[in-house]
């Protein structure tokens, strides 16, 4: 591999994707990194919409719903296979913190903040229409609700996957499962980066862009003599269950009883996802899961809200949380962290900066000011960037490809896109095994390492009911015959795969004291 680069980028979750793609296609030479997997973080955490941020209108934060609808709608165009509209409602009650003039306020806000937008207008409705549109919804004190549009981005992980996709397309190289262990600098400049192994294991750049999130604050500490910290993450943690007794058939965003916190109950993947919750977090990005509870109080409150519910800590499939690396701030409120994301250039390395903030709704504009500010530093020609109007690899042609699709492929669409058709010709090669075709396309054309980058941030597989334990065997089955593996390897992926997921199930094994 070639050791000298225009750019390197640190972290490839949705950020870090992003930007390699944007620098890609603008010429430069481009080398992502990251400690593991692409998606492995805060970007398969989230509550997986694109979304303006009604919430942020409180806060008087008006650009960035601005930037956040604008963003909505170019992924509504380049991404539609992994991006698609959904209609969100919000019920109001008598006792509720936010009455009906707030959210009609809100709501007319955010219709006027998204001029020219392709998703319907928001409608208000009376309880009576409510509770015939949600009928299990609970209807003691219910005074009406407001129904609006976003849109609900299925499998994050995807998108982040064809950002990497189009960029190693367009020459960018990639590195996973390689930690950074030192940036190289001289007196003002950042010169390259140390990966681990040995002290030879280096690669140099004229330019770094640390967009390793949570972990942000962990690549520069050693090297930055101002120590200034960037990152003060809270934890969001979700929870999944199966469709339950008066479950609503659309997306219903409520407000908690116990303490006025907004929080979503979403149909997801055949389930319900529900969450969040948003608690400081200082602990290890890593060490981050779901706290018993943080289970109870999403179970309770979604019982609450839909009376025959009768959900229990046993109702729940399995969890998920993540750390989302807001800027630091002493603030004691976490709904009042901005989250608008910062370039933070470093006083004493002109060429290295670090991304703070951000979400997965405003990841290509975000990306778009990064790659604009390192071409103005590397005094290189500039153009603009062509993200917004290209489309992602599986969005292409892709509404006149999911017409002509083999009926019963829907999963496959949803997935893949248009690429489908690539996974359909190799099940051709594996004798028609449809698990076989997705296992064997996510390492050979996917860069996927393990069974867990396979099922969790590929095929999508780890996030059935049973996070695909039901499909593993078959799985490493497929790696041994056509994939090369031993024994000894399917055997280590399985017990590897096993351990991932364990943060997910653990809820079962608590109960809270």
């Amino acid at each position: 591999m070639n050791t000298n680069f225009d750019v390197i980028v640190i972290g490839a979750g949705i950020n870090g994707a992003g930007i390699a793609r944007d620098a890609a296609m603008r010429g430069l030479r481009v080398l992502l990194i990251d400690k593991g997997d692409v998606a492995g973080g805060t970007s398969a955490a989230s509550t997986r919409l694109i979304h303006g941020g009604l919430r942020y209108l409180e806060h008087f934060g008006f650009g960035l719903v601005r930037e956040s609808l604008k963003e909505r709608e170019t992924l509504l165009r380049i991404a539609p296979h992994l991006v698609r509209p959904l209609a969100i409602t919000i019920p109001v009650y008598k006792q509720s913190r936010r009455g009906r003039g707030t959210i009609r306020a809100g709501m007319i806000a955010y219709d006027l903040l998204s001029l020219g937008k392709s998703l319907p207008r928001h409608r208000v409705q009376s309880a009576r229409e409510t509770l015939k549109q949600v009928p299990g919804l609970n209807g003691e004190g219910l005074v009406g609700s407001a129904v609006y549009y976003d849109a609900q981005v299925e499998f994050a992980e995807r998108l982040v996957v064809e950002n990497v996709l189009d960029a190693i397309e367009r020459g960018a190289k990639v590195l996973l499962y390689t930690r950074v262990t030192k940036l190289l600098t001289t007196e003002h400049r950042v010169t390259g980066v140390q990966l681990e192994g040995n002290s030879k294991n280096i690669v140099k750049a004229d330019f770094v862009v640390n967009a390793a999130g949570p972990w942000v604050d962990e690549v520069v500490e050693a090297n930055d003599g101002n120590r200034e910290r960037l990152v003060g993450g809270t934890k969001g943690s979700h929870v999944v269950v199966a469709p339950f007794a008066g479950a609503p058939e659309s997306a219903v965003y409520l407000e908690a009883v116990s303490d006025g916190r907004p929080f979503f109950i979403i149909p997801w993947n055949a389930n319900y996802l529900i969450g969040t919750t948003d608690v400081r977090f200082e602990d290890a990005p890593e060490n981050a899961q779901a706290e018993p509870w943080e289970v109870e109080y999403l179970i309770n409150e979604t019982n609450r809200a839909f009376a025959k519910a009768g959900l229990t800590r046993e109702s729940v499939l399995y969890t998920y949380s993540g750390v989302r690396p807001l800027r630091f701030t002493t603030n004691e409120d976490e709904q009042k962290i901005t989250r608008r994301h910062f370039l933070r250039e470093h006083p004493r390395f002109e060429n290295l900066v670090s991304v703070v903030g951000g979400k997965l709704t405003t990841y290509r504009s975000l990306a778009e000011e990064c790659v604009d500010l390192v071409l103005r530093k590397l005094g290189r020609g500039f153009f603009g960037s062509g993200t917004a109007t290209t489309p992602l690899p599986g969005a292409i042609d892709f509404a006149q490809f999911a017409r002509r699709f083999n009926e019963g492929r829907e999963r496959w669409l949803r997935i893949y896109g248009s690429r489908a058709k690539e996974v359909a010709a190799l099940a051709e090669r594996v004798n028609g095994d449809v698990l076989a075709a997705e296992v064997v396309f996510a390492f050979e054309q996917e860069f996927a390492k393990t069974l867990a980058d396979c099922f969790l941030r590929r095929t999508m597989i780890g996030f059935d009911a049973d996070l695909g334990l039901s499909k593993i065997e078959a799985a490493v089955n497929a790696g041994v015959r056509w994939l090369g593996w031993s024994e000894e390897c399917a055997r280590g992926e399985v017990e590897s795969y096993r351990e991932e997921i364990s943060s997910r199930l653990d809820h079962r094994l608590h109960h809270r004291h």
